[in-house]
């Protein structure tokens, strides 16, 4: 009986390692994507104060593209939560096409897409960082939920 508890000891504590490192690395991806969305944010802000049509910046996503794939898989996000991330990194993808084709208007000398395109910009930038009808930003909305993610005890993983 006593080496049966030894063995079921020895088992439970050779879960612990993988255990707390999944606790790390859900953490982890939380923070990295908390930093990539405050670069958004600043970006988007950067687009609406400079008033350059064309300019050379996209805004990162490559923290969303490694770390969101991952969180979905573990289960750490909700369904409402996920719906929430997905449309603020859907905006920012969408401001980085806005500003490709910005670009490519701007090779091909032609101003009133170049103006057509710096518009359509403004507004998916708008969209992203400022509060709407009463409601909030995408930004916003996104920041809480990474927030409380990041907020929470090590164990609540």
């Amino acid at each position: 009986m006593k080496e049966a508890l030894l063995i079921l000891l020895g088992f439970a504590l050779g879960l612990l390692p993988t255990w707390f490192d999944r606790k790390r690395r859900l953490r982890t991806h939380w923070s990295v994507m908390r930093g990539e969305m405050e670069l958004c944010r600043e970006g988007a802000i950067t687009l609406l104060k400079d008033s350059i049509k064309s300019p050379l910046y996209r805004l990162p996503m490559s923290a969303y593209e490694a770390s969101f794939p991952v969180l979905l898989t573990d289960g750490a996000l909700s369904e409402a939560e996920s719906l929430i991330m997905s449309r603020f990194f859907s905006q920012v993808q969408d401001i980085n096409r806005g500003l490709d084709n910005a670009a490519a208007t701007l090779h091909a000398n032609d101003t009133a897409g170049l103006n057509r395109e710096y518009d359509r910009n403004l507004l998916k930038a708008r969209r992203l960082v400022e509060s709407r009808d009463g409601g909030e930003s995408l930004y916003a909305q996104a920041k809480r939920v990474v927030d409380s993610k990041v907020a929470k005890p090590w164990w609540g993983y």
